[in-house]
Order: C-alpha cells, then sequence, then structure tokens
C-alpha cells in the first residue's frame, strides 16, 4: 500500500472543497470574470471605450475632469488600446479553460483591482467601479482556490533556473546588496527632483501679463501670460493666444534681477535682462528691449493656483 504524496492530499482536499460550499462559487467567478474581461475587451476594440467627445478636447487640461482625462490618455495611442483590449479578450478565454483558469485568475486580479483604483482615484462612474470590484473578488476567489499551486509555484520550489550555489555568501553580503538596492535609486530620484529638476525661484508661479508689451521673434503677439516653472529649474514660457514659446530664465533674489535667453538650457540670444520688484501678487520687471532698444516695463500679476486647476 502506498502513501499519499503531499500534492495528491491537496489535490483531494481542493476536490472535497469543490464538492462543498466553492462548488458552484468557483464556476459562477469564472464565468462572471469571463465575462467581465470580454466586455472590456470587446468595448475597447470596437470603439466602445476610450473614445473623447471634442468639446472636451477643446477645454484647457487644468479644467478636465478625471474621467476625461483618463479616457484621453488610454486612448491616444490605438496601439496601447488595442495592446489593453488584446489582453483582456485573452484572459478572459484563459478564464473559459479549466486548464488555464489559474493563468486566466493570475492576470485578471492584478488588471481588475487596478482598474478599480483608477475608477476610484479619477471619479469614474460608480456602476463602472462596482463591476470592477466586483471581477476583482472573483479573479482574488479563484487565487485563492488555487493557493497551493501559487504556494508551489512561487516559495515552494523556489528559483530552479537559478538555484543556490553551493558556496553561499555571507548574510550579511546580502543584505547590504539589498539596502544599496533600494538607497541608489530613491536618492537618484531625490536628486532629480529636488536639485536637477527644481531650482525654486521667488518668481515661480503663473502670471497675467496686465501693463507692457513684451515680444520675442516668433511670437504671434505680446506675451498674455507668462510661467516661471517650478517643476522645470530655469524654464520660462510665455503663451500669446494660442501658441506657447518656451525660453531659458535666471534670478537673482539678492539683486532682484532677471534674463531671459532664446534656448531653455542652453541659453543662446538673450532676450531680456534687467530688475524685476516683487510685492506680494504683483511683478514689475524694468528692463531694456534687445530687439528695439527701447525701455521696458512689464507689469504682471499672480494667478492663483485654484484658478488653473479643477478642484477634486
Amino acid at each position: 500500500m502506498t502513501r499519499r504524496t503531499t500534492a495528491e492530499h491537496d489535490h483531494r482536499d481542493d476536490e472535497a472543497g469543490a464538492q462543498g460550499g466553492g462548488r458552484f462559487l468557483y464556476p459562477a467567478c469564472r464565468w462572471t470574470v469571463a465575462a467581465i474581461l470580454l466586455q472590456y475587451g470587446f468595448a475597447k476594440l470596437f470603439g466602445a471605450q476610450f473614445t473623447v467627445l471634442d468639446s472636451e478636447l477643446d477645454r484647457p487640461m487644468g479644467t478636465v475632469s478625471g474621467f476625461w482625462l483618463t479616457w484621453y490618455y488610454f486612448g491616444y495611442s490605438p496601439l496601447f488600446g488595442n495592446l489593453i483590449a488584446l489582453l483582456q479578450v485573452g484572459l478572459g478565454v484563459a478564464l473559459a479553460f479549466r486548464r488555464t483558469t489559474l493563468l486566466g485568475a493570475a492576470g485578471a486580479a492584478p488588471l481588475l483591482a487596478g482598474i478599480t483604483v483608477l475608477n476610484l482615484s479619477y471619479g469614474i462612474a460608480v456602476d463602472a467601479m462596482l463591476v470592477a470590484l466586483a471581477g476583482a473578488g472573483g479573479a482574488g476567489y479563484l487565487l485563492w482556490r488555487h493557493r497551493r499551486e501559487l504556494v508551489a509555484v512561487f516559495w515552494g520550489d523556489q528559483n530552479r533556473v537559478a538555484p543556490r550555489p553551493r558556496r553561499t555568501r555571507p548574510r550579511w553580503a546580502h543584505a547590504v546588496l539589498v539596502a544599496l538596492l533600494l538607497a541608489i535609486p530613491a536618492s537618484c530620484s531625490y536628486y532629480v527632483a529636488n536639485h536637477n529638476n527644481r531650482s525654486p525661484t521667488p518668481l515661480d508661479g503663473t502670471w497675467d501679463v496686465t501693463a507692457g508689451a513684451f515680444r520675442p521673434p516668433g511670437l504671434p503677439g505680446p506675451a498674455e501670460r507668462v510661467y516661471f516653472e517650478h517643476n522645470r529649474a530655469h524654464q520660462l514660457v510665455l503663451r500669446s493666444g494660442q501658441t506657447w514659446q518656451t525660453h531659458h530664465f535666471e534670478v537673482d533674489p539678492v539683486t532682484a534681477t532677471i534674463r531671459i535667453w532664446r534656448t531653455w538650457l542652453s541659453k543662446g540670444e538673450q532676450l531680456l535682462s534687467g530688475r524685476y520688484d516683487l510685492t506680494d501678487a504683483r511683478l514689475v520687471v524694468t528692463a531694456t528691449d534687445p530687439t528695439s532698444g527701447r525701455p521696458l516695463r512689464w507689469e504682471l500679476r499672480r494667478v492663483p493656483p485654484e484658478q488653473l486647476r479643477r478642484a477634486p
């Protein structure tokens, strides 16, 4: 008489569970999740999702709702949208077959969970969020029923492609390697965000021109709005009508001087050099226009951030 192996024991336990409370719940979750994924996928392929209204395309980005912002982003690239659609259809079909149910559930659970978070974060319709949540829950249940297989693959069998060498390195060496793996990308990202991408100045923000005319070559008219970009060090953007022009700027708060060049970072031709006077929400720049040689007095008023961005 042979002893049952652990795998056989677990398999029979699963079969017993399937005949119990999971007898109907397992196939119900399997087919429901498959239907949800196929509906998502075919909706994208046939143009029922990720289509944007012309009226939404004509809005300033800061006033666009999270729903239309998401729709426009995913629909911007037909290739990207169709790849997502094919993935969803493929996972739905995988759930329709017994042998590939685990594969389908393993892909469906994070995908539908991500859609749920996306719906919640960007204010997508509540009914759509509930459908995605139900699908994520159903896929999660399927994974739970296959938990022994998952544990065997991702933990029990370890890594057979790169097995542990016979002479293992000290534990402290591995700990140091992991610490460096965390510290180096984190420190580089912090430096890029706070020192490379940003070099804060007192002028950072958005300003409306209230008096004076500054019109660099190539701009169709005098600048109407000025952006001293906080998240792009030394970047100045001038807007005239529907034209935006990018330049390089530097200020010295000690001497209250400002200089503007044609090309961001590489500078090139200097467009303006003068002094500024900043009082609360009012900025006055006095300089000499290098193009005409005439004195320039430029007055600007700060635009409150809440006027640029839609309230959440």
